[in-house]
């Protein structure tokens, strides 16, 4: 039904292949995206997207516009009822065009979104289709940085992906660069300069940046920032309060642009709205009256009104945060800085100390005291511990190859660097990726989605177990419920245990991190330039061990320990950044001890 009804409004997207790639991978996932939307309204699709971000750990290419940021970029630059084309290059699943269409008000406008990623691009459809509207999608654009484009639009309204580096083809040299050439490995700044030249003259512009993109010592960015202010193109930079989003920590701003003719004003509105949102659980959330606190400030100064530059202060101490007017030469000085705290300074001292930030340390701390306090208790009451043993003489012996399927990754002739990407696509696990036991989180390549059928054989499921195949030994690392679908590169192996084994894979991942079967791992790697151990040499690999129930004892001493572990490093972590923010305070005069 949802491939008919995409068909008939006009996109052509593959829907099944798309809802297989993002189908819960687990019962936990099924009962969370079904109690998540279980009562809801209109605002159902929005709220499990929201949850698939959060519990998936998506990289910045992929994880949703949290609804409450979405508004007020569409607040900033439209007016309810005035008829608008309005675009999104990197559209995500659809928010910055959900909030566009709520905002000027139904059919008053038409609303573009482009994307590389078709699976995502099924995602927009629906969300859009579900609110009433029908917007002109497309993810067939083959080169990132197109230098002329079919239609200018009024306002763009875009997040595209933080601190990423450039895609595979002629981006670079295609792209219209009239700013300046944007470094390679990054293209913040290649998107700021694409954004302006998809305007009409005119148009304006709010772009989800970096905080650390506003004075970053890259000279090439610096260079631009710079070309930017004596453009006349930035009318004002508006930090946020800090995570908002629920996949990725990284402190963000909203950079509001225009494509100016002529000179509009002379100075650029700085704001720092970090105090504001509310916390709910580990995030912040923008409200509406968040929202209407800082449109307040902050149209009356895109609208152009007439009125001392020190009236936006004012304005803005009043509801809770803080703004300041910069003249544009100043702002193009040597570091030509667009991060908003550096202009907002107090006395010798510098930016007053931010004080929901050390609300938010200590309740951090708070929050890890008694997670500990809860694992500590449990750990009395399980009675989990230790005795002598007899040792292993009576345990069962036998080879690797006889408890696993043993898989090496595709050969490089299979796939090699050309046909991996690092924009969207199955992620790939590479010997680097296998971190303490686990999979990063975020890997360097991905497959892209068109390809992967070809390397099903080299998929991960949970509890497989991945080793390094070509390369300095690293400790195997256990494969996760979220990672399941993930591939094998051609430098790893992949250990699946054989249903009819009487092993547990939590057992076998362990007994493989011991430094005895690390050490004979890596003295029947072949000596080459790189250390290459093969499969036939890995299934040799003698293993010991007990009846099952024995097997998940061990694994559950061992797991609880682990825990323990983790929470007092995450604990002693807390306690750190509660020190430094309190320092900042008790040494600024804005707390005392007791």
């Amino acid at each position: 039904m949802a491939q008919d009804t995409l068909r008939r409004n006009g996109d052509r997207t593959d829907m099944r292949s798309s809802l297989l790639q993002l189908e819960p991978r687990s019962w936990d996932d099924l009962t969370t995206a079904v109690r998540t939307a279980a009562g809801t309204g209109v605002g159902a699709f929005q709220l499990v997207w929201e949850s698939f971000s959060a519990r998936e750990g998506l990289q910045s290419s992929e994880f949703c516009s949290p609804v409450g940021l979405a508004s007020l970029s569409a607040a900033l630059v439209l007016t309810p009822g005035q008829k608008t084309t309005v675009l999104d290059p990197y559209m995500r699943g659809g928010e910055m065009l959900a909030a566009a269409y709520r905002h000027i008000g139904g059919a008053r406008g038409t609303v573009y979104g482009e994307t590389l990623d078709g699976r995502l691009q099924a995602v927009a459809s629906l969300y859009l289709l579900h609110l009433g509207v029908r917007p002109k999608l497309t993810s067939t654009r083959s080169d990132r940085w197109p230098p002329s484009r079919e239609h200018d639009v009024d306002v763009v309204l875009t997040n595209p992906p933080f601190n990423m580096s450039d895609a595979p083809g002629p981006g670079r040299r295609t792209g219209n660069w009239p700013y300046g050439s944007p470094p390679r490995g990054n293209d913040n700044f290649a998107w700021v300069q694409y954004v302006l030249g998809a305007l009409a003259p005119g148009g304006r512009a709010v772009v989800v940046m970096p905080v650390k993109a506003g004075n970053s010592v890259n000279t090439a960015e610096r260079d631009i920032r710079r070309a930017l202010v004596r453009g006349w193109a930035v009318e004002c930079v508006i930090t946020v309060p800090s995570h908002l989003f629920s996949a990725t920590p990284v402190p963000v701003s909203l950079w509001v642009l225009r494509r100016a003719e002529h000179p509009l004003r002379d100075g650029i509105l700085f704001v720092d709205s970090q105090e504001l949102g509310t916390k709910v659980r580990r995030r912040r959330v923008l409200r509406d009256a968040d929202r209407d606190a800082i449109t307040a400030v902050v149209r009356p100064w895109l609208d152009g009104e007439q009125c001392p530059d020190s009236e936006y202060a004012v304005r803005a101490a009043e509801r809770g945060f803080s703004a300041v007017v910069v003249a544009r030469a100043v702002v193009a000085d040597d570091e030509c800085s667009l991060r908003p705290a550096d202009y907002l300074g107090s006395g010798n001292y510098g930016a007053p100390p931010v004080a929901s930030q050390l609300r938010e340390a200590g309740e951090d701390a708070a929050e890890h005291t008694d997670k500990l306090r809860l694992l500590e208790q449990r750990a009395m009451e399980s009675g989990n511990g230790y005795r002598t043993g007899s040792g292993p003489g009576r345990w069962n012996e036998t080879v690797l190859k006889d408890l696993c399927e043993i898989q090496p990754g595709p050969s490089y002739t299979r796939l090699p660097a050309e046909a991996r990407t690092a924009d969207a696509g199955i992620p790939l696990v590479f010997p680097q990726d296998l971190v303490e036991g686990k999979i990063a989180d975020e890997t360097r390549d991905r497959v892209p989605w068109k390809t992967a059928d070809r390397f099903k054989k080299f998929e991960l499921l949970p509890n497989d177990i991945v080793c390094v195949r070509t390369g300095a030994q690293q400790q195997p690392a256990l494969v996760s419920g979220r990672q399941a679908g993930w591939l094998l590169s051609s430098n790893v192996t992949r250990l699946r245990v054989r249903p009819e084994a009487e092993i547990d894979p939590l057992y076998l991942h362990a007994y493989l991190g011991l430094r005895y079967a690390r050490e004979w791992m890596s003295h029947r790697a072949a000596a080459t330039a790189a250390p290459s151990l093969s499969s036939a040499a890995l299934g040799h690999l003698p293993v010991r061990f007990p009846p099952i129930e024995h097997q998940r004892r061990s694994v559950d001493l061992l797991g609880e320990l682990g825990r323990r572990a983790d929470a007092y490093a995450a604990y002693a972590s807390a306690l750190g950044r509660l020190r430094a923010e309190l320092a900042e305070h008790v040494l600024h005069g804005s707390v005392e001890p007791l």
